[in-house]
């Protein structure tokens, strides 16, 4: 039981990193967004 209790506390941190991944994921696909559209308005 208690290395069930350890794995749960080890998943538990690790949905919390992976939540804290897609974040810093999509903050970089913004500012690849916002770097492809300020480059395509200077090639106008």
């Amino acid at each position: 039981m208690i290395e069930l209790r350890a794995s749960l506390a080890e998943i538990e941190e690790m949905k919390e990193r992976i939540e804290e991944l897609e974040t810093t994921l999509r903050n970089c696909e913004i500012r690849i967004d916002y770097l492809e559209a300020n480059k395509n308005h200077q090639n106008e």
